[in-house]
């Protein structure tokens, strides 16, 4: 008996695997009757009326969250001429709308970085011959690698080959993938801000420290404010009328769609510690009908000046009615005050919007600099409008070489990134950040892509690629760090990257000529913090993850024995822990090391199958199905 449990334990996450498959094929017969012009008009219209009422400074906030990875990569490439950025901008923003309609969640759009390393470095990646390792990726070679690496990603997916991808690689490789990934985001913003000099100019390390501590300031815990929070809303509702009353009553719905929540499974949704309990409050409100979240919103904002208010004097004479309607319709000056005084707020009652105020910071510095600049300082001045063309035919005059200079170069390199952690990994990322978006029923099926599917993704990759590079776009993908960044930075839904897009094709179409500088111009301290930001919050999400299959692994075990009539309490949580712990900082360690995500996957999944349960799970699967076969032929 024990032995047949031990069997059909080992053999879950392989049969979850397999059942994905099978799914996917569903997935495909609804996506097709989704693509009737009707139900596409009905769908827009729908995710419009839903954009308008997520609108929010955390979803403006979290829109930012990306920067520091993109505006780096893509300056580099457009001044060394290996994309033109006006349509690298369009269709950026252009992919951002789409992605922003497709899903609800802040699924970002980045340029592929393998492919941007080696045409930026020269690293000569798969060739044999000298000369061209010397030449490098030029802006042709750069558009045939992002053609050819959607293609390949396009016919995993369609082809379900990418749940086979999925099976082979464990979860706790996944979470080693993120952990890594994080600290290269992380270790390279701190790269960044090392290179530049302690003073003499607005763009320094004075500068990214002082960004840093203001970061820490609005980014940490909110739990005794949450406190304060709940009494000040409390007191409000008591002394209003009908307003108050229905402010209450939408408190109620909130922590009501918070329990739900947590009893479907939220206890997966492993977040950071500084993003405190006013998010999750703050995404069950949104669960609630619009109306409601609207209304709670606004009542919020018209309060939320309130902090900044004088308890002591309140607690000492009650308002009088002169008062008390000059404080529930302040005027124009407090209202510019409270605006301005946000950012101090210690205790608010909504986080902060730290993308819009590194944002910000960045924007004046970039001004000041831009208007001080003179003829000699390498800016493009005075800024043109128009003047760029947004769709140029970025395959004229390519060659044979250059198709083989892509693939061996670019795709190469490019496909074990993107199938990790442009697919595998944003996936299980989005599983564990919004667990209120999960599908019920691949739930059901223990899967781990119930938000988002691989499936969806990888034909969103192949398609932005196929379809856009030979217009002129740079090769780009979705990625974890994007996703942790924006979620980080308060974005919840995928209004922040619908407002991205169109940020970025108004700059393309109306600065196009102009756009290289404008970019160019923000300082990189602010930039370097950013992307610090972003690494370090994946690397949380991976952590979280981690410990998350150390609790799962416990519980099974504890099944097991406890099926096997044998002792819960000699389980020894330390040694599942170490087991799974190692697997993931390996992954990460050599990620961080060698720069390469492909090698880390790799080095990750050697130490599963020979350290871990790899071979176990293996070999579960192996008797299994000889035991199908076998009955199949009696």
């Amino acid at each position: 008996m024990s032995d047949a449990s031990n069997s059909s334990a080992e053999m879950e996450p392989v049969q979850a695997s397999l059942d994905a498959a099978e799914a996917s094929a569903d997935e495909g017969t609804s996506f097709l009757s989704k693509m009737n012009p009707l139900h596409t008009l009905a769908f827009v219209k729908r995710r419009t009326i839903d954009h308008y009422h997520n609108f929010s400074l955390a979803e403006l906030s979290g829109s930012l969250g990306d920067l520091g990875t993109f505006i780096p990569l893509t300056v580099a490439l457009a001044r060394e001429r290996k994309i033109a950025l006006a349509p690298a901008l369009f269709w950026a923003g252009a992919s951002n709308v789409v992605t922003g309609y497709a899903w609800d969640v802040p699924m970002c759009v980045q340029p592929m970085k393998s492919i941007a390393a080696v045409a930026l470095t020269d690293i000569a990646a798969g060739t044999d011959s000298s000369a061209t390792a010397e030449t490098g990726l030029d802006a042709l070679s750069v558009t045939t690698a992002g053609i050819l690496t959607g293609g390949a990603v396009l016919l995993l997916g369609v082809t379900n080959l990418m749940e086979i991808v999925n099976m082979i690689v464990p979860l706790t490789v996944v979470c080693g993938l993120q952990v890594g990934v994080g600290l290269r985001l992380a270790s390279k913003g701190i790269r960044d801000v090392q290179k530049l000099n302690w003073g003499g100019g607005y763009d320094c390390i004075g500068l990214a420290i002082g960004c840093a501590l203001l970061s820490m300031f609005w980014l940490r815990d909110y739990e005794s404010g949450e406190k304060k929070k709940e009494t000040r809303d409390r007191d409000d509702g008591e002394s209003s009328s009908p307003n108050g009353s229905e402010v209450n009553c939408n408190s109620n719905h909130a922590m009501a769609g918070t329990v739900a929540s947590s009893e479907n499974g939220s206890d997966d949704n492993l977040e950071l510690g500084t993003l405190g309990n006013s998010h999750q409050l703050e995404t069950a409100t949104m669960l609630q009908p619009r109306s409601s979240a609207s209304t709670t919103a606004h009542a919020n904002e018209s309060n939320a000046f309130s902090a900044l208010s004088a308890p002591s004097l309140q607690s000492e004479q009650p308002p009088s009615h002169h008062q008390s309607a000059t404080s529930s319709s302040p005027s124009c000056f407090a209202r510019i005050l409270r605006r301005a005084c946000c950012c101090l707020d210690p205790f608010p009652k909504t986080p902060h919007p730290v993308g819009i105020y590194l944002f910000l910071i960045g924007c004046l510095f970039a001004a000041i600099t831009l208007a001080t600049a003179g003829p000699d300082s390498g800016y493009d001045l005075p800024l043109q409008l128009f003047g760029a063309p947004v769709v140029i035919n970025a395959l004229e005059g390519v060659t044979a070489l250059n198709w083989r200079q892509g693939f061996l170069q670019g795709t190469l390199p490019q496909l074990p990134l993107t199938t990790l952690n442009s697919v595998i990994s944003v996936c299980c990322l989005a599983h564990t950040l919004y667990p209120e978006k999960r599908n019920p029923a691949l739930v059901q099926k223990h899967r781990t892509d119930a938000v988002v599917t691989r499936r969806e993704v990888s034909i969103s990759v192949g398609l932005m690629n196929l379809i856009l590079c030979p217009l002129g776009s740079m090769p780009n993908c979705h990625g974890a760090g994007g996703l942790a960044g924006q979620h980080r930075f308060g974005a919840r839904h995928g209004t922040s990257v619908t407002i991205l897009g169109m940020a970025k094709v108004f700059l393309a179409v109306f600065f196009g000529a102009s756009a290289l500088t404008l970019l160019d111009a923000l300082p990189v301290a602010v930039l370097g913090v950013m992307l610090v930001i972003a690494g370090l919050e994946l690397v949380g999400t991976g952590v979280g993850m981690l410990f998350e299959c150390v609790q799962k692994e416990k519980e099974k075990t504890t099944e097991h024995v406890a099926a096997s009539a044998g002792n819960t309490n000699a389980i020894n949580m330390k040694a599942i822990l170490r087991k799974n712990a190692l697997v993931s900082m390996v992954t990460a360690a050599v990620i961080v090391a060698l720069q390469k995500t492909h090698y880390g996957a790799i080095a990750g999944w050697v130490t599963h199958m020979v350290y871990g349960d790899g071979t176990r799970q293996f070999l579960g699967w192996l008797r299994k199905r000889r035991r199908k076969s076998s009955a199949g032929i009696q």
